[in-house]
Order: C-alpha cells, then structure tokens, then sequence
C-alpha cells in the first residue's frame, strides 16, 4: 500500500494544530493507551480464508498479541519499543544482537504511530486493517534516517544517510549513551523484587497504605509497572506509571510544572554523570535516572517544577523541551519559552490554554520559529479567512 502525500498546506495545518512541527509528525497516541478495539479485533486473518483465532491455520488473526503485557503501550508515545519485552515484534530483536547489522539495527530506533498522511509514515502489518495504528516513523522519535525499510532482510540493501543508526556516536548503536549512563533495563521489563518490595516506607514507623506516603508495593498494580523506565521513553505522560498524576492530559507543557513532563528518560546506574535520584523506588537498587542519556536530553526537572518565584534563575538555556531539541516528537511546541502563568481546561485528550498572565522567557533553543513555519503560519491564517 502506498503512502499518502499531503500538500505542504495540509503539513503546516497538522503541525500548527497539533502542536508538531514542520517535518515531525505527531504520536497520535501521546498520552494515552490503545483501545483493546485495537488489539482484541486486529490484524485481519491472514491467509483470508483460515480459521478465525487459531494460530495453527492462521499466520495473523485478531487478537494474535492482546495478551502482550505491554501491548497497551505499543507505539503511543517514542520509545524503543521493539527491543522491550511483552511487545510484537520483540522475537525479532533478541537482546545478544548484533545492532550494527542491518537485520536488528532498527531495534534500537525509537518509534511511534502516525497518521497515515504523514510524509515519512510507514506502513505497519501488527494491527493489518485497523485504520487508525496503520502508520508509524521512527523520524517523529528522533531519528533522521529510516534504518528498516528495505534495510533488514535484504540482501542488496543500501544504507541510507545516517544508518546505521547510532545517534550517541558511541558505535552503541542504541538511543540511549553507554557505559554508566547506559538504560540499565533496556531489553528487560523490571522484576516483581523492584515493584513489589520498594518503595520503602514513609515515614518510617507507619503501618500501612492508610497512614503511609510510601510503602511496599505501592504501585505494583500499576498497567505499565513492569516497562517504567525500562528504555528511553517520556514516560510520566504513559497512563498507569506512578508519576501521571502529575501530568494529565492537556497540561500546559510549555508550564515550569509540567514541560519535564514529556521528556524521555531511564534508569540508569549511580555513577552516571547526569543521574537523578529517584523516589519512586527508594532504597532499591533502582535509584537514578536520566535524561541526558535519552539523545542527550537536557534535564528541565530538576529544581524547576513547583519552585518558581518571582526573581527565580533562568533554567538550563535548553529548556523548555520540545521536538526543537532532538527531534523527539513532545505534545506541545515551546516556541515562545516558559509559559509560567496559565490556566489549563482539558477536555478528553485535547486540552484548551487560556493565558491568563503570561510571562515569557525566550530560551537560546528556540527564540525565534524558523522562517518557513512563520510564512507557512501567514498562509494558513490567510487560507483559515476564507
């Protein structure tokens, strides 16, 4: 099936209204979780005439993947998700690969679900003849290069520009960097001795969840347990992790309190340079995280969520994140800076910024919005007129 090509006014509309940017497509699941109409009823039979939902007659039948435990998060936001566990094509990537070669380089792109109007979409066989997950790019996730297409199993492939993909230069050939800094999970799912025994109690001498902050297990019934932190992903965005309380859907995240957000991020062991410590399992060995290791990612967290006050120091001249950073495809664009009075209405997954006091702080990154976009944004206000 071909790729459909929209016109460069179509691009700008979606890259305006989806708060993407020219040449980045949207992750039409961002912040969300796929619906089991996905994964229970997709792909389609395949030979067309086998036995419906019998894997002996059946190359593909629906539902053939609804009890991957990771399915729910297949492909929503940037991730690396064919090299994670629980997912489709993870029998494809077995972890002793090697990544240079061309058959399993593309294990380590990031990637997420497009539309299908997306210009460097391609076109997925895991939910055949379902409309809505029927394109993906690695090129939304930080990649600049498709490192898969008529690349693995072909013998008299050619590599394109910037494949193999290697984006630290570290020869890893991986998203995240190597060595200390490395995703100590990539590959793996974290165990039930990370999230049924941490975090450790808090305070001390409580006795359960009712008069405790933290406890054992206080998120083992989490959906996405077992993937959090695993690989380089924005994963306080993904329902079911233990920190999307903070970031609903719809929140300004170009705001101080919410731009961190959509960073991609893993563990990482604790002598990585840029490792954060991390709550969420303390007093496991699952102590530290990182931003900077995830395509070199500045890190708008710490000290900078729920801390501003007037006269405060600029963040790191990088932040606020968006897709002007690394390519990696963030809800919102931050053209203007730090957004850091507002108020939020959100409906479903779409949410509504009305400004209330807004005071920006033009970031080196992205003080001014490249001239294509700014004309393309005169030509869409003229063709909204008529």
């Amino acid at each position: 099936m071909s790729v459909r090509r929209p016109s460069l006014l179509q691009l700008v509309v979606i890259a305006l209204l989806t708060g993407g940017v020219l040449g980045i497509c949207p992750c039409l699941f961002q912040g969300a979780l796929l619906s089991p109409a996905i994964y229970d009823y997709f792909p389609q039979q395949t030979p067309a005439g086998c036995m419906t939902n019998s894997s002996v007659n059946c190359t593909n039948y629906p539902g053939m993947y609804q009890n991957d435990s990771a399915i729910k998060l297949y492909g929503t936001s940037c991730a690396v998700w064919d090299q994670m566990p629980a997912t489709p094509w993870f029998s494809y990537c077995p972890p002793a690969s090697n990544w240079s070669h061309s058959d399993y380089n593309w294990c380590q792109q990031p990637w997420c679900y497009v539309d299908a109007s997306c210009p460097d979409g391609v076109s997925s066989s895991v939910f055949q003849g379902e409309s809505t997950a029927a394109y993906y790019s690695y090129l939304s996730c930080g990649s600049t290069s498709d490192c898969y297409t008529n690349v693995a199993w072909n013998a008299s492939y050619v590599w394109p520009t910037a494949c193999p993909y290697d984006p630290t230069g570290g020869k890893t050939y991986k998203a995240h960097k190597s060595g200390d800094c490395a995703c100590l999970f990539q590959g793996k799912s974290l165990t039930s001795a990370v999230y049924d025994n941490w975090p450790q109690k808090q305070p001390a001498a409580c006795m359960n969840s009712t008069d405790c902050t933290d406890y054992p297990g206080k998120y083992a019934g989490m959906a996405a347990i077992k993937q959090y932190g695993t690989t380089c992903g924005a994963w306080d965005q993904i329902p079911g992790t233990p920190w999307y309380s903070y970031c609903p859907a719809g929140s300004e995240w170009c705001h101080y309190d919410w731009n961190w957000c959509q960073q991609p991020w893993c563990y990482v062991n604790e002598t990585c340079s840029s490792g954060v410590a991390s709550s969420v399992f303390s007093g496991s060995d699952v102590a530290f995280y990182s931003y900077s290791t995830c395509i070199n990612t500045p890190d708008c967290y710490t000290g900078i969520p729920w801390n501003y006050t007037p006269g405060w120091p600029i963040p790191p001249s990088e932040c606020p994140f968006d897709s002007s950073d690394n390519n990696w495809h963030t809800a919102q664009q931050c053209p203007n800076g730090w957004i850091t009075t507002t108020t939020t209405s959100t409906s479903g997954s779409t949410s509504t910024h009305n400004a209330t006091t807004s005071i920006y702080l033009i970031p080196s990154h992205s003080a001014h919005m490249p001239e294509l976009v700014a004309m393309a944004m005169v030509v869409v206000v003229f063709a909204m007129q008529h």
